[in-house]
């Protein structure tokens, strides 16, 4: 009888700390590897072992509390001997940051297309790597720390907040730089103050939209090219582990002409922006001097506003990844006659024997669409469809309904919003939320 993967992998002792969200087997193999051995080799320490499964497109992923646990206290041990760390870690991180993007930027559709097999597998191996290099430094710490922060970091600072914590705990844990979304926002303000510096030029994307495309691209040389820089720079921010959504020039030039029909004012939006991170940065420096934290507690504050800083932008480089990882799967596809639902559930160290050997099993791929699991370990990986994966998600999860699984986590601001709003109690609801609708999660006074 085949041994059940529970017992396999010995996980009776074993606790899990779950998330849910739409992703594929193809771009989230690397994520599951990146805490191992390339946090081992960057950090001294990682976890030893990772799972996820992946179910038509959604994926479950369960971190070890053990490994979790662990680091999460060798990280503060770490910091409260040596506040500079955090420093050094940043450096670090952006050096391996700063070598991804000089891998990815050389990589074009075309450029693939012209490739042999061998160099392919070569460019995507190379990526693969410093994606995972650079990767690791951002989760394998931060996800540790700020998973558990209802665990050890609002108790401790409960001792000392006797009032108001809610709001007091949410200005300690807000962010003091621009997001990736707030960039893009001022680049497409930046944008719209040069259409409206030109009358004829606002009024003619006022009346036609993207249909203006044409005449903008051969009368308004300067602003297309400001416009294709702005794509070239954000096209990427609405892409998931699940999904590459490229906006183009259409794309933008209909979110100009709905702010021109609504009046913003550009000038005043992007004084909003920057005074709101002022102002953030300003309350938080009062409210620590006010609390009077003792150092292990402005050490805990300051590791979750640089991991907060880490967090926005590694989510920004898993979006551009996830596009030039779709490159990859298309031109592979391509050469192997694959559809795009059978790539989407291929991983790349098996592109070798798929691509050099023809070892294509597309029996195999759909039985993963259906139900697989994904076993990482410092030795290895394992890739397991049907009824043991399944065994092994009863075992891990309980049984628990992915539907019944509540979105947790920290709040990213106090504020207001206005508009139509879609109330977010699960991951799964996440995918069927239109664009231009906005997301609310309610604790507490936050948004």
């Amino acid at each position: 009888m085949e041994e059940g993967l529970f017992e396999k992998y010995k996980l009776e002792k074993e606790t899990w700390t779950y998330k849910g969200f739409h992703g594929l087997l193809h771009t989230f193999f690397p994520v599951g590897e990146q805490p191992l051995r390339f946090f081992r080799k960057n950090y001294g320490d990682s976890f030893h072992i990772t799972i996820f499964f992946v179910e038509n497109d959604y994926v479950h992923w369960f971190w070890n509390e053990a490994d979790m646990e662990r680091l999460r206290v060798g990280l503060v041990n770490r910091v409260n001997r040596d506040p500079a760390f955090l420093s050094r870690l940043l450096k670090q991180w952006h050096i391996k940051l700063k070598l991804f993007r000089t891998v990815f930027k050389a990589i074009t559709t075309a450029r693939l297309a012209e490739l042999n097999d061998r160099a392919f597998l070569a460019l995507y191996k190379k990526f693969n790597m410093a994606y995972m290099d650079e990767y690791s430094i951002a989760a394998g710490l931060q996800d540790s720390f700020s998973m558990h922060s209802d665990r050890f970091l609002e108790p401790a600072l409960k001792q000392v907040i006797h009032d108001h914590f809610n709001d007091t705990f949410v200005l300690l844990m807000s962010p003091t730089k621009d997001s990736f979304i707030n960039q893009e926002m001022l680049g497409r303000y930046a944008i719209l103050i040069q259409i409206q510096k030109n009358a004829s030029l606002a009024r003619l994307i006022k009346a036609q939209g993207a249909r203006a495309l044409p005449a903008i691209r051969q009368s308004h040389k300067k602003l297309y090219a400001q416009l294709r820089k702005h794509i070239l720079n954000f096209h990427w921010v609405q892409n998931n582990y699940a999904k590459v959504v490229y906006l183009d020039a259409v794309y933008f030039l209909e979110a100009l002409h709905d702010m021109l029909e609504k009046g913003v004012n550009p000038r005043v939006e992007i004084k909003r922006i920057e005074d709101a991170i002022a102002r953030v940065k300003h309350e938080k420096l009062l409210l620590i001097k006010k609390l009077n934290l003792n150092k292990e507690l402005r050490n805990l504050i300051t590791i979750a506003e640089v991991f907060a800083y880490m967090q926005d932008e590694r989510k920004k480089y898993v979006l551009i990844a996830n596009y030039y990882q779709k490159l990859f799967k298309d031109e592979a596809g391509k050469r192997l006659e694959l559809g795009v639902a059978e790539m989407n559930y291929t991983i790349y160290p098996e592109l070798y024997d798929m691509l050099l050997k023809r070892g294509v099993s597309s029996e195999e791929l759909h039985k993963r669409k259906d139900f697989c699991v994904c076993i990482q370990t410092l030795k290895g990986y394992e890739v397991v469809s049907g009824k043991r994966a399944r065994e092994l998600f009863v075992r891990m999860s309980g049984a628990r309904d992915k539907e019944t699984r509540i979105l947790r986590g920290q709040t990213a601001s106090v504020g207001c919003v206005r508009g139509i709003v879609k109330i977010i109690r699960t991951t799964h609801d996440l995918v069927n939320v239109a664009t231009r609708l906005k997301l609310m999660r309610t604790r507490g006074k936050c948004v």
